[in-house]
């Protein structure tokens, strides 16, 4: 439960130095509605899909949300995946809706030098919240 107050106060304190610095423009900063994450792969080979929303009650999912919404996430490439794909990976397709309408994807595998820190987090805060659809 700390966790959860200590994302949502982070949330809160951005939104707050935002509007701040140019209320016409945070007015306009969409959140996150919600994340999925699909994967596939691995030495079984099946597919499974995770997803949260913000009717999930649970404090991984508010800070998944919460991490979604920020510019170092929205900034993400589309894709970190490694040169040679091969030895039973698993894949990971990270798709995050937002309040006006817009989609990201991000894909990524196990193992991927380079694959930012704040990706990885989001699949785990994800697929440790939800169980598989």
């Amino acid at each position: 439960m700390k966790q959860l107050f200590r994302a949502l106060a982070v949330a809160f304190a951005v939104v707050a130095a935002l509007i701040a610095a140019n209320p016409a423009a945070a007015a306009s900063i969409p959140w996150t509605e919600s994340i999925s994450v699909t994967q596939t792969g691995g030495l079984v080979g099946r597919t499974e899909l995770f997803s949260v929303d913000t009717t999930t009650r649970d404090e991984r999912a508010a800070q998944a949300l919460s991490l979604t919404a920020t510019p170092q996430y929205r900034t993400l490439a589309p894709f970190y995946l490694p040169t040679n794909p091969c030895c039973d990976r698993q894949r990971y397709q990270v798709v995050t809706h937002y309040s006006d309408g817009t989609d990201k994807t991000v894909v990524t595998m196990d193992g991927v030098p380079g694959t930012p820190p704040i990706l990885l987090e989001v699949i785990d805060l994800v697929t440790n919240t939800a169980a598989p659809a």
